[in-house]
């Protein structure tokens, strides 16, 4: 999944409310006033927003994030959409001439059959990046910030250090309290910046078919993983442990779709349908936390390999960063968490022992 962005950790505290509702406020002017001729934009403030979920912490501090980090999620979130689509071709994602990342992505699918087969290429990868990163660099990076001409750098300085940008303090810990908030308004914005380029006239459809393709999980990816997790599980329901040979079964996002939507491999698991629909986008109960959390220390690297074998993108850090997120997120909101059935429990901080236990880097 890409080296890990370094956050600066200082002497620092979270932002207070009225800080926290300035960020939102300049997310909201942004994209309200920012001027759009490619949807790189869009992309690069998903891309700090997950950056920040998975590799900062609450702490207020400021964080250090490459260029060769911002260039991996370019390709990750555009992936899906270089493929054609059912209506048509390829998306427009520029007023111009289709956008160079795009086009890049493009000639990579021709090549690879998935975004894991196009990692594994250590070589192709790394110069794909490569060209990715410069391209960052020279369009959206250092003209984000810019609001009716004059720049407004709330979220990091125009400057490049060592082939990074910083995070100003407090940005990383407001991408990750409100980061389900920003990808609903940015993902907005971008699918209503693709809806009206003429280009993409021919393949209007419904929004909500559009929002699926550019935005959806790659459904026939999960197939893939039946096999790997009915034989880690033992055939068995992940939350009640019920034989599946004769039940129906279904591939569940543990930390749920609605609050990270990214596919990452060890973050599934099988379970019967009836757990599955009655789970629906509720975080697990600190019990099922510790059955998914030993999996990963136990098993993770297995899973790894299994992973790379069907194509499936994964990372055990990544994927243990986003869950701790998630479950502190949810002890801030006082959140119930689902047990079995239609049984829920409030959280408490005994989801913080259990994830300290299995040396989490949080």
């Amino acid at each position: 999944m890409g080296r890990r962005a370094s956050a600066i950790r200082m002497s620092m505290t979270p932002p207070r409310d009225h800080e926290q509702i300035a960020f939102l406020l300049n997310m909201q002017r942004l994209l309200s006033e920012g001027s759009f001729t490619a949807s790189y934009k869009f992309a690069l403030l998903l891309a700090l927003a997950d950056l920040a979920v998975e590799n900062g912490d609450d702490s207020g501090a400021r964080m250090q994030v490459t260029l060769a980090e911002l260039a991996e999620r370019f390709i990750r979130i555009y992936w899906r959409q270089a493929a054609p689509h059912p209506r048509g071709g390829v998306l427009q994602q520029n007023t111009d001439k289709q956008a160079a990342i795009v086009s890049l992505l493009v000639e990579a699918r021709q090549k690879h059959m998935s975004l894991a087969q196009l990692e594994r290429d250590s070589t192709t990868w790394s110069s794909l990046v490569a060209k990715v990163a410069k391209i960052v660099r020279t369009m959206p990076l250092f003209k984000l910030q810019t609001l009716g001409g004059e720049p407004v750098e709330f979220l990091y300085p125009s400057v490049e250090v060592n082939g990074s940008i910083e995070l100003r303090p407090g940005i990383a810990f407001c991408f990750r309290r409100f980061h389900g908030l920003i990808e609903d308004l940015v993902r907005g914005a971008w699918l209503r910046f693709v809806r009206r380029l003429p280009a993409n006239q021919l393949i209007h459809g419904e929004a909500t078919d559009l929002a699926a393709f550019m935005f959806g999980a790659e459904r026939h990816d999960l197939e893939a993983l039946v096999p790997i997790l009915r034989e880690l599980q033992h055939d068995a329901c992940f939350y009640c442990a019920a034989s599946l040979r004769s039940r129906k079964r279904a591939v569940d996002h543990f930390v749920p779709w609605s609050l990270y939507p990214h596919d990452l491999g060890h973050n599934f698991v099988l379970a019967d349908r009836r757990c599955n629909a009655a789970k629906r986008d509720a975080l697990a109960s600190v019990q099922h936390l510790d059955a998914w959390w030993r999996r990963t220390h136990d098993s993770g690297r297995a899973l790894g390999a299994a992973f790379d074998g069907a194509g499936i993108v994964h990372s055990i850090d990544a994927s243990r960063r986003v869950t701790a997120w998630a479950y502190a997120n949810a002890e801030q909101a006082g959140a119930l968490l689902w047990m079995r059935k239609d049984q829920y429990k409030p959280i408490d901080a005994r989801w913080r022992t259990v994830a300290c236990d299995r040396d989490c880097d949080r």
